[in-house]
């Protein structure tokens, strides 16, 4: 009790002068989209809030209200956390809401890329039939939300629009001012309100009157399917996630339609957040994670100069230009109507370390329970030098320090883990702790940190140079997928990238005409040097997923190869060797084939020829060449049947086009045979004659 006293006092006089000033008073949250970026964006809303909340409950001097919340994609999840995070009572503040048991911290670190993936099958969510992944975990995850939303964990008195921004798949006519257009982007206005026993109940805001304002009730009251069902709409980012069938009320009629990700025309709903507010904030604090306060060496002239691109990249780039410039359009439009003046203020949040939720555009975090912990602490501690600087805007460092410190304490206190991370962190930034003393460091943050530390530009090198240092520091990945990049580095991609081409397949046979079934397949096919298996002793390495009905599939020759008047077919033995090195052998190749003579001629028979070669990949995955030594044995009916020596060479493009020569030594002399194949046959029937 005493030490709690103490912590108290020390709050009040560092704390009270810093909400001070009127234009503080009032504030909305902006929160951005961002997939896997939202374990960060919970790390840094809970802290947020949680310190503004005891700014609320205990500094008499300050009195802050928070007047809006608006986001969109993973943005919209946080949200509605946030809104309850705000409006919990005095006496509810600290219960199951500490930095490592709260609704953020569950929400974002219990999902993982094994929870979301779907087989080819559909097993784990066979109702889904248009995309990659499943949201059954998270869910059962939204549920938990939805059931402490109506605990009676709540200020009586307390009231918080928010809202989300979606994106309407079929665009919806509307005609405004006599001018037809077709409008894609709207915006769900809520209102979160307490009931006389501290309960939480989500409304209809039925204020906003423009055209892309939809409400998800008749009478006002929101249910719980569809205030989930809206927050789904909002983060069903595009391909992966299943858009969302809601119904909705619009201009007082009724409808339906579908929905998906808010982010891909508003992934900032600042003008949503401005008018839910009624103009009443002064500042609009903007949850990014991708501004940076941490300035990375700049590169040279040479390094950021662009190369020619070719015209599928050229139209993929313009592609995602014109989705961006969207985007920026929408905010750009809101900054120079609300903010060219002194009376609103953006305060941007910013990031100084790396994260692991930026790898593999925005999904790396997904890929292991520890590399979403890592990323919400970064998240927590970004809040705490945030807050800091907000609260002590124009004075001078002493203030910045103090107030560090004080918010640190309020928010990692009871937490071993959180004190020694979030005051390693400081230590690195500002060279000195947070508070004296001696602290554990968490030792799986500690590995993920060191081996992210100096990653900047989050490509697949990085990423790989990423699970590089993991591996050499002994780090025990949770997910299965990860736990297969750190045995196979160099192998990493392969086991997600097969699932994946897996399920698109599949979803193009339940949902597709012929053309575009046949297309996914040769796609499919064409991709498998990617993704097939290349790991210790492989017969026939087909890149098709064979279950136990298709194992049929793998006793059919593996390459089918012309030459001039022969038609060989082969079957491919490999033991393949665990490295990088372009200069050393990949594999050791054991090849038995059958040549076949299209017409029989004195000086061209039938023969098997067996080949056993290096096999090496200048340009891993694309371009791999072997050569080695050959026997050959003739078909044909001679009673002395000698095995002659001879030696190969080839060339394969992707593992589907080889071109083989090679030179046999026999009665008649030497002689050469010059095959053009077609590689991975069992895979190309499997994608395209089975089911």
């Amino acid at each position: 009790m005493k030490k709690f006293t103490l912590l108290l006092l020390s709050f009040l006089f560092y704390a009270m002068p810093l909400w001070a000033r009127p234009q503080h008073n009032n504030f909305s949250l902006v929160i951005s989209g961002g997939i896997s970026l939202g374990a960060y964006e919970a790390g840094y809303n809970w802290a947020l809030l949680k310190y503004m909340a005891y700014l609320k409950h205990y500094s008499p001097r300050t009195d802050i209200d928070m007047k809006s919340i608006a986001g969109a994609s993973a943005g919209a999840i946080n949200t509605l956390m946030s809104t309850l995070a705000w409006c919990r009572s005095k006496d509810a503040l600290d219960l199951n809401n500490t930095v490592d048991d709260n609704l953020f911290y569950h929400m974002w670190t219990e999902v993982d890329f094994e929870d979301l993936l779907i087989d080819k099958n559909g097993v784990v969510d066979p109702e889904n039939q248009t995309s990659l992944f499943s949201r059954k975990k998270i869910e059962k995850q939204a549920a938990r939300i939805l059931e402490e939303m109506h605990r009676p964990l709540y200020d009586r008195q307390c009231r918080v629009p928010f809202g989300f921004a979606v994106t309407r798949v079929e665009p919806k006519r509307v005609t405004i001012s006599g001018i037809s257009l077709e409008n894609k982007l709207f915006h769900i206005p809520l209102r979160f309100e307490v009931d006389g026993i501290g309960q939480g109940r989500v409304y209809d805001e039925r204020k906003l009157a423009r055209s892309n304002i939809i409400h998800l009730s008749e009478t006002g009251l929101v249910s719980d399917d569809a205030l989930q069902k809206a927050m789904f709409a909002s983060s069903a980012f595009p391909i992966a996630f299943e858009q969302v069938d809601l119904t909705y009320w619009y201009e007082g009629k009724k409808e339906h339609a579908l929905f998906l990700d808010g982010g891909v025309f508003d992934n900032v709903p600042l003008d949503l957040a401005i008018r839910l507010a009624e103009n009443s904030s002064s500042d609009y604090i903007f949850m990014d994670p991708k501004n940076m306060r941490r300035k990375y060496m700049a590169l040279s002239d040479k390094e950021v100069q662009k190369p020619q691109r070719s015209p599928i990249n050229t139209a993929i780039e313009l592609l995602f230009d014109i989705f961006s410039a969207s985007e920026s359009s929408v905010l750009y439009n809101t900054l120079s109507e609300h903010f060219g003046n002194d009376t609103k203020k953006i305060q941007l949040s910013d990031r100084y370390f790396p994260i692991t939720g930026m790898l593999l555009e925005h999904f790396g975090a997904f890929l292991d329970h520890g590399f979403r912990v890592f990323d919400y602490y970064i998240g927590v501690y970004d809040a705490i030098v945030d807050s800091a600087k907000y609260a002590c805007e124009g004075r001078d460092a002493a203030c910045v320090q103090r107030a560090r410190s004080t918010i640190y304490r309020i928010l990692a206190k009871g937490s071993q883990r959180a004190e020694g991370v979030l005051n390693f962190l400081a230590k690195e930034e500002f060279a000195r702790p947070f508070e004296a003393g001696e602290f554990h460091v968490d030792r799986d943050f500690m590995k993920i940190y060191k081996a992210v530390k100096n990653v900047s530009l989050y490509d697949m090198q990085d990423f790989h140079e990423v699970i590089e240092k993991l591996r050499a520091s002994g780090y025990k990945a949770k997910n299965a997928y990860l736990r297969h990049a750190l045995v196979y580095p160099d192998e990493w991609y392969r086991q997600t990238l097969a699932s994946v081409v897996q399920r698109v397949v599949m979803l193009e046979r339940k949902n597709s005409k012929n053309l575009s079934k046949t297309i996914s397949a040769v796609a499919a096919y064409t991709a498998g040097s990617f993704y097939r298996h290349k790991d210790g002793y492989v017969y026939n390495p087909v890149s098709a997923p064979l279950d136990e009905d298709k194992l049929w599939v793998k006793m059919l020759p593996y390459e089918m190869a012309i030459g001039k008047n022969m038609l060989s077919l082969g079957y491919e033995n490999y033991y393949y060797f665990n490295h990088n090195k372009w200069y050393l052998p990949r594999a050791l190749e054991l090849k038995p084939s059958v040549s076949v003579a299209l017409q029989q001629r004195k000086s061209q028979v039938s023969f098997l020829r067996l080949d056993a070669n290096l096999n090496f990949e200048p340009k891993r995955d694309i371009v791999s060449v072997g050569f080695g030594l050959s026997a050959f044995r003739d078909l044909d009916n001679r009673i002395d049947k000698e095995i002659d020596p001879g030696v190969n060479f080839y060339v394969d493009f992707l593992n589907m086009i080889r071109i083989t020569a090679t030179r046999r030594g026999d009665y008649r002399g030497q002689e050469w045979y010059i095959y053009a194949g077609i590689n991975d046959i069992p895979s190309f029937v499997y994608w395209l004659f089975t089911e």
